[in-house]
């Protein structure tokens, strides 16, 4: 934690996520995943890191910002607010990709993490975890029941006997993904602590920000808001069933995540391809 004075009080900032009080992560999350970085963004993040609500924060910017403010003054304050915020842009560059840990030991439980980039993960596994990452980080479902879920999800026992040999293994040494033993898992993890489930949280944060970085499937071009959360993820696999790519339903939420993703950034830029040629043909 880092010491600073601000508006005449001791305060602390944390200098990593691990230093984030566990009450103020799911908001700070959202901003990080879902607001662009905006001056705006950070006066929110330093607000709640802070522990300042709404009407306070906006009285201590009239304080410091309102119009009887001389014009000297104003740019003293502006200086000491430029590198508060300075502080705190790691928040949007420093999601670790690197496993917390080798294993989630609770109780009689050993489960293994994903393997970092998401090289063995399905993509009916990301697709779920996506949608309970996304329901805690908002709150859709008070508490911390689709954190659970999320660690359950991914965090999985090691599979039995000598699956390396099997002619099939696809190199995950986890047990294959199944949502109903993660939805029963999930209710056995409910009394682990929460930092644990937290560093399981920022790892796939982590993980998740880096591989969908590496496609082009998100740039921006806005579009309908989702009705609920994970809405695209699953019109993909309904999309990818029809479309018979993968096979069935179930093959295309078993098939390697990096493969669909690929697949969707390619039939991406077919799709915007065919519409520029009907626009250009249109047009002449």
């Amino acid at each position: 934690m880092q010491e600073i004075n601000f508006n005449g009080q001791a305060k602390e900032l944390p200098e990593n996520w691990k230093e984030v009080k566990p009450e103020h992560l799911p908001r700070l999350l959202q901003l990080v995943y879902f607001t662009p970085d905006t001056p705006e963004k950070f006066h929110h993040m330093l607000q709640i890191l802070l522990d300042m609500g709404g009407k306070q924060w906006r009285a201590l910017m009239r304080k410091h910002f309102g119009p009887g403010i001389r014009k000297k003054v104003k740019e003293a304050n502006a200086i000491v607010l430029h590198e508060l915020i300075h502080q705190v842009r790691w928040m949007s560059k420093e999601l670790s990709t690197e496993k917390p840990f080798p294993l989630l030991q609770y109780k009689e439980w050993s489960l293994l993490l994903p393997e970092e980039d998401f090289l063995t993960m399905s993509f009916g596994e990301l697709s779920d975890a996506y949608i309970h990452f996304l329901v805690w980080i908002k709150q859709l479902v008070p508490g911390d029941t689709h954190l659970d879920l999320l660690v359950a999800t991914i965090c999985r026992p090691e599979r039995t006997g000598e699956y390396w040999l099997e002619p099939n293994w696809n190199g995950d040494k986890r047990e294959p993904y199944n949502e109903f033993m993660a939805r029963e898992m999930a209710k056995k993890l409910a009394g682990m602590e929460l930092s644990q489930k937290q560093l399981v949280l920022l790892y796939f944060a982590g993980n998740m920000q880096k591989v969908l970085a590496r496609y082009e499937l998100f740039d921006g071009e806005g579009g309908d808001p989702e009705e609920y959360p994970g809405q695209g993820w699953l019109k993909n696999q309904h999309i990818l069933a029809e479309k018979g790519i993968f096979g069935t339903m179930q093959q295309a939420k078993e098939a390697n995540l990096h493969d669909v993703l690929l697949f969707l950034e390619e039939n991406k830029k077919d799709i915007k391809a065919a519409n520029e040629r009907k626009r250009e043909e249109a047009n002449q």
